[in-house]
């Protein structure tokens, strides 16, 4: 099998993954929700408006710092939000897993874990 083949069955495989479904279901779940959309629409406009007062050159103000502050807060205090925060973070350790797995093929080199031993690659030194 191609290394292209091989590619698109570890992208199927991963489609597959209970990791990316919770995470959508989770996305999925927040983004229906009135009050969890309201904080991450009010973070997507904050967060353009940061990135071009970077763009710009320029240093938050103490207020908008606070401002910044109040809405990380509120989007953490949001089940839904936070849900999806977990969900996200678990997805994205998979696919760092993966990377690590891939780099170490291509290297020759293999950690000492392997797929009977742990569920996932924390570093461990065993």
């Amino acid at each position: 099998m191609s290394v292209i083949a091989k590619a698109r069955e570890l992208g199927k495989e991963i489609a597959r993954s209970q990791e990316l479904a919770a995470m959508l279901k989770a996305q999925q779940a927040m983004l229906q929700d009135p009050g969890a959309r309201q904080i991450i629409d009010e973070f997507h406009e904050k967060q353009r408006f940061l990135q071009m007062l970077q763009s710009q050159g320029l240093e938050l103000t103490e207020s908008q710092k606070a401002d910044v502050e109040d809405l990380e807060k509120r989007m953490l205090d949001n089940p839904l939000i936070t849900e999806f925060f977990r969900a996200q973070q678990s997805f994205e350790q998979l696919l760092e897993e993966i990377n690590q797995i891939i780099s170490e093929a291509i290297s020759g080199s293999q950690s000492s874990c392997s797929d009977e031993s742990c569920s996932c690659c924390c570093g461990c030194d065993s």
